[in-house]
């Protein structure tokens, strides 16, 4: 089956038809109003989303690939078990979403919000997110190993049973992190922050196994 058009998505989504299961390869959705849309199981290889609004869309197991995504607004969305690889998802927003299970693989997430996301599970392996927000995000159990976070602000967060290993953390903010169970090399970075020590002189990054 042929991957649908621009046109075609918003033919669709006039008349109220679903988006569900489809194959959005290569199409161009940047800018558009995705919002509450149901892209659940649905192919997005290659896609351009840039600025486009999928506030409280449903993108569970959809599978998302060298997707250019960078300022998309996902807040609110279901995405769990989604599957995004080598994806561009710079300034993006995930406030409030729900990512459980969600694998993000080598993707690029500099300034993007997580503020309040449900990550509980979600595996982040080797993607950078520098300057990103986690604030209130729950990440029980999720994988950050090997990702970069450095100037990224953690208020709130919830990391237990988190694998931070080789995690890069230079210049990140933190308070109020709770960890228990958490894994790591070296030591905690935010343990410090309540004092304003600025943990990232004496631990640029988790060393090495």
């Amino acid at each position: 089956m042929a991957a649908l058009t621009r046109d075609e998505v918003t033919e669709r989504i006039r008349r109220g038809d679903s988006l569900a299961g489809e194959d959005y390869s290569h199409c161009n959705l940047s800018g558009l109003d995705l919002s509450g849309q149901d892209f659940s199981d649905a192919t997005l290889t290659r896609a351009n989303l840039a600025g486009a609004d999928l506030k409280g869309a449903d993108l569970s197991d959809a599978y998302v690939v060298e997707i250019d995504a960078d300022g998309a607004d996902f807040s609110g969305t279901l995405c769990e078990r989604t599957f995004f690889q080598r994806a561009m998802l710079r300034g993006a927003r995930f406030e409030g979403a729900d990512l459980s299970g969600t694998q993000f693989m080598v993707c690029r997430m500099e300034g993007a919000d997580f503020t309040a996301a449900r990550m509980r599970g979600t595996v982040l392996l080797d993607s950078v997110l520098d300057e990103a927000v986690l604030d209130g995000a729950d990440c029980t159990g999720a994988n950050f190993r090997g990702a970069t976070l450095e100037r990224a602000r953690l208020k709130g967060t919830v990391l237990n049973g988190a694998d931070l290993r080789k995690v890069k953390f230079l210049g990140a903010r933190f308070a109020g992190v709770v960890e228990e169970g958490a894994l790591f090399y070296g030591k905690k970075p935010w343990g410090g922050a309540e004092t304003g020590v600025d943990y990232g002189d004496i631990l640029p990054y988790f060393q090495d196994d």
